[in-house]
């Protein structure tokens, strides 16, 4: 495979990514009041729940902290939060 191919099926995979995004918006009503879990100081936008999903189907892969969020298009910080948010629920 050649670096452009995998550039382009990266970018695309950003693109549907953000179509399934919006489609997830209009389906759920986004809470009014967000979770400080799920937001950072610098980014007021709440964390999705595919993206939720996407991340810690990427955790329990293997993959690591920085590889999650580089694929998942969030911070690390924000990549923890979802993680550790998890792992509350889930104890």
């Amino acid at each position: 495979m050649t670096l452009t191919y995998l550039q382009d099926i990266y970018q695309l995979k950003k693109k549907v990514k953000i179509l399934e995004e919006e489609f997830v918006i209009q389906d759920d009503t986004v809470p009014s009041v967000k979770d400080q879990s799920t937001v950072t100081s610098n980014d007021i936008e709440p964390i999705y729940e595919i993206l939720k999903s996407q991340v810690l189907s990427l955790y329990s892969q293997g993959l690591t902290l920085d590889q999650i969020a580089r694929q998942s298009s969030l911070t690390k910080e924000q990549t923890i939060s979802v993680i550790e948010q998890q792992r509350l629920l889930g104890e």
